[in-house]
């Protein structure tokens, strides 16, 4: 489910997502460029400088009036932005601004759609890891088609939910779910199949698969094996799908939610597969 709109927050926060959650940014680099302005003193910023070059190895560049910290955070490769993040953090904290600086560090970072997170000893990293990073933006990429929009924004949605603000894996595994169902319905194309389980693959995707292998040695039976896998995946998926009593708490183990989100997202890029 998406985030109903807050009063009085900006447009762009309340109704525009980046339809990938992104490496990289032009708009988050120009935010943490002001950051940086606003966290660290001229002295500390000189000291930032150098702590780059000396712990980076990067030429900071400089102008006629000293150093272009706008080429820094505008044109250095993104790792090296990210790095700049946690020295502008432990700068801050010297002077005792590391509060709202981490929280408009994570801010900027949730806000523009970025897929990091900044744990509290100011290092960033991927969301989960590099891996599911890119398995993320190839799945949400392989929905780019106006049709498969509703299975689109599931999964942006699902993904968000490993932002630390909202961070809930049963919702990540209901999101992905209903991104692969979302897909499947488009996919048959069946006015009168409403759901993903068991018996709609068999009686519905199997035959458009099945044609799909043809020229395949075994197309059949290749295809019948990755069903069952399929089928196993729905199965496991759907008890995070439904309430709870409230004396029972409904989430589950983040290893579980990110292996079940990385298979949902590889059948996904299967089904949508030209």
């Amino acid at each position: 489910m998406a985030l109903s709109p807050v009063e009085g927050a900006l447009f762009r926060r309340n109704y525009v997502r980046e339809p990938v959650p992104l490496p990289d940014s032009t708009r988050a680099r120009q935010r943490f460029y002001l950051f940086f302005q606003d966290f660290l003193s001229e002295d500390q910023q000189f000291d930032f400088a150098n702590a780059v070059m000396r712990q980076l190895g990067l030429e900071y560049h400089h102008g006629g009036y000293g150093y272009r910290h706008d080429h820094f955070w505008k044109k250095e490769d993104v790792t090296d932005v990210l790095s700049g993040v946690t020295l502008v953090l432990r700068g801050a904290k010297t002077n005792g601004k590391e509060g709202p600086a981490l929280a408009a560090a994570r801010r900027i970072i949730s806000e523009e759609g970025l897929h990091y997170r900044i744990d509290d000893a100011f290092g960033v990293h991927y969301l989960v890891d590099e891996e599911f990073a890119r398995v993320s933006e190839a799945a949400l990429a392989g929905l780019g088609q106006p049709r498969f929009a509703a299975a689109s924004h599931a999964l942006d949605d699902a993904l968000s939910y490993l932002d630390p603000g909202r961070q809930s894996e049963k919702a990540l595994i209901r999101g992905v779910f209903e991104a692969v169902e979302s897909a499947f319905l488009v996919v048959v194309n069946q006015p009168k199949v409403n759901r993903l389980n068991a018996q709609s693959i068999d009686a519905h995707l199997k035959p458009i698969l099945r044609a799909r292998h043809a020229t395949y040695g075994e197309a059949e039976d290749k295809v019948d094996r990755a069903m069952e896998t399929f089928k196993a995946w729905v199965h496991s998926a759907h008890p995070f799908r439904h309430g709870a009593p409230l004396d029972q708490i409904h989430e589950a183990p983040i290893d579980l939610a990110v292996m079940s989100a990385s298979q949902g997202m590889g059948f996904l890029r299967y089904l949508v597969a030209p």
